[in-house]
């Protein structure tokens, strides 16, 4: 462990993945900020942590506004950032698809990820900060993945994180930033409620895999890598 408490950024921070991933990291001594569109589920969890003891932000923020992002960034000062802000934009092509609902899903999913991986890299490139950064992506995105009917947009935003993230990963090793992904398998969320999709594994099962990608004590050696997780469901 650093003298210095490490901080982390992350988007999506309130529910899901992010929620999960801010427990396990203030449970290991880092400083957590938490950044949502919803300010009800932040600062829920924002409680939950401080009553633990636990340091812990909120940033209430729209991750496709680049000004916002950069600038809560800029206040929290991170050495690492987890992107996991994202939606599911569920719909057919036939209908429900449409490209202004295509177009939300690229720019939450995809947009939002290059946002915060910007404003934190330029950052640490400017002050000589090795960071890092693990992308939520999906094993909806990737190839020869099973898929579900209805999650075009959603898959597609998924296949895109993968190649931002090998992308930043190779601008950022010579200056000794990491940019990793998980693609984890469906998980038991809020975001799936109701979509009859049958999910065992909690976002609280894939958070030690992020945990452990954001520790350089064990991972060191690893960046631009997509770390599948197929969950073990029965």
């Amino acid at each position: 462990m650093d003298a210095k408490p490490r901080s982390v950024f992350i988007t999506g921070g309130g529910t899901g993945l992010g929620g999960a991933v801010a427990r396990a990291l203030a449970a290991d001594g880092w400083r957590v900020a938490l950044a949502g569109r919803r300010i009800d589920p932040l600062q829920a969890l924002a409680h939950e942590l401080r009553d633990a003891g636990h340091p812990v932000e909120t940033y209430v923020l729209d991750v496709r506004d680049a000004a916002e992002v950069e600038g809560a960034i800029s206040d929290f000062s991170p050495d690492a950032l987890v992107c996991s802000a994202a939606i599911l934009g569920r719909g057919d092509i036939w209908d429900a698809l449409t490209p202004e609902r295509f177009a939300e899903v690229m720019a939450i999913n995809v947009g939002g990820t290059f946002n915060a991986c910007r404003a934190a890299m330029r950052r640490w490139r400017a002050a000589g900060i090795k960071g890092d950064i693990v992308n939520i992506s999906s094993l909806g995105g990737l190839r020869g993945m099973q898929r579900f009917s209805g999650f075009g947009a959603y898959a597609t935003s998924k296949h895109a994180v993968v190649g931002l993230t090998e992308a930043l990963a190779l601008e950022g090793k010579p200056h000794g930033i990491r940019v990793n992904a998980v693609a984890p398998g469906t998980m038991k969320t809020a975001m799936l409620d109701g979509l009859g999709v049958e999910a065992k594994t909690l976002p609280d099962d894939i958070a030690p895999t992020v945990a452990f990608l954001l520790d350089r004590a064990r991972s060191a050696p690893i960046t631009g890598t997509i770390v599948e997780v197929h969950c073990n469901d029965d």
